[in-house]
């Protein structure tokens, strides 16, 4: 049976998701979220960015900070469309999972806290919404000018509090080979036929060796591998390849990057490096992650699991510049950029919970004790 709680969340989300924000069109969803939270009735600042639109700040000056991504990825990827609907507990739509579930999430939370605190609160972190997290990063790169000593960021991790993330190394690869007669196949040299068995060469570097408790292995995605036509009765004679290389959180992008350079020249390979995502790596018991973990205790009497983060997110330049920052929130990161991206409101509404305990637990207006409710029957 569906009840009030869900149907807030449900309905929250899809009016999210029903305003797209791909990357450098997130000036409607800012417009909506400045709109949606002025009950906070905290003061709001706009931060330039080098992209289009800028980030949206709501009570600016805490040390504490809450980092949402408000921009996607297109709505068609691989040729497929996603689409949105409701089936049963899941709402499907493009930035269900990342990360329009978290910020449905954060306003339902910041709702009941309000209700929760009365007329005296205070708001105890300071909301970033960041633009351009799917294309170069550049809201946050920006949003570290806040100063704040310790963030959440909101992605995907099924509720894990995750104190390491992997990185990345994208590189563009262009084989040649030699034009023949497709018929006469003998006479040419196929670059495709190259570009695959480079690829199986490619797991032996040395910094994809190891594994990470979390994460796993190590390796490699090929996003692209483009050449020839099939109405082209030719052997192909060039080729291009896009590989992401993910780099564990102990590994050093710099040595990684150097290993990749040597390796591409020493096969004579024609190439481009046009990303460098570094990863990291904090203790488990970084004093942010005790209070998320404090939180759900207060809200689920649960202690949520420990990971890594497998993707870059904004987290990393927070932690570049000093900060101690987390990557947390509701939704599966193996569904974020396909054409049935989803989301569970179960797993919504325990989000919802745990973020409404923890901004009860970190607020302390002037002449009121701390307050520990316990939330699990809101």
């Amino acid at each position: 049976m569906k009840d009030d709680r869900f149907d807030r969340l449900a309905d929250e989300l899809v009016r999210l998701i029903e305003i797209p924000s791909s990357s450098g069109n997130e000036g409607p969803i800012l417009q909506y979220l400045e709109d949606r939270l002025q009950f906070l009735g905290v003061p709001t600042e706009r931060q330039s960015t080098s992209g289009k639109n800028g980030n949206l700040i709501f009570n600016p000056g805490s040390k504490l900070l809450f980092d949402l991504h408000v921009d996607t990825v297109p709505e068609v990827m691989d040729g497929e469309r996603c689409r949105t609907c409701l089936d049963g507990d899941l709402v499907y739509g493009r930035g269900a999972a990342d990360v329009k579930g978290s910020i449905a999430s954060l306003i339902i939370a910041l709702e009941d806290y309000v209700d929760q605190s009365g007329p005296d609160y205070e708001l105890p972190v300071s909301i970033v919404f960041t633009v351009d997290e799917e294309q170069g990063g550049s809201g946050a790169y920006e949003a570290v000018d806040l100063s704040p000593e310790e963030v959440v960021v909101f992605e995907p991790t099924e509720l894990d509090i995750c104190t390491s993330e992997a990185g990345a190394i994208g590189a563009r690869l262009n084989f040649s080979g030699q034009p023949a007669h497709g018929s006469d196949f003998e006479a040419g040299k196929n670059a495709i036929s190259k570009a695959v068995d480079f690829m199986f060469k490619l797991g032996k570097l040395p910094f994809l060796a190891g594994k990470h408790p979390y994460i796993g292995e190590a390796g490699f995605n090929v996003q692209s591998l483009s050449g020839g036509s099939p109405k082209e009765l030719i052997v192909p004679g060039k080729c291009e390849m896009y590989v992401d290389f993910r780099l564990l959180p102990h590994v050093d992008h710099g040595e990684a990057e150097r290993q990749l350079r040597e390796f591409f020249e020493g096969e004579g390979i024609e190439y481009e490096i046009d990303d460098v995502s570094p990863p990291f790596m904090l203790d488990e018991d970084v004093p942010i992650a005790k209070k998320l973990n404090d939180a759900a205790s207060t809200a689920l009497g649960v202690n949520l699991r420990m990971g890594a983060f497998k993707s870059w997110s904004d987290a990393e330049p927070f932690v570049t510049a000093g900060a101690s920052a987390v990557v947390f929130g509701p939704g599966k990161l193996s569904v974020a950029h396909t054409y049935f991206e989803h989301i569970s409101v179960k797993e919504m509404d325990l989000a919802s919970k745990i973020l409404t305990a923890f901004l009860l637990n970190n607020s302390c207006p002037l002449g009121r004790e701390k307050s520990y409710i316990k939330l699990a029957d809101l």
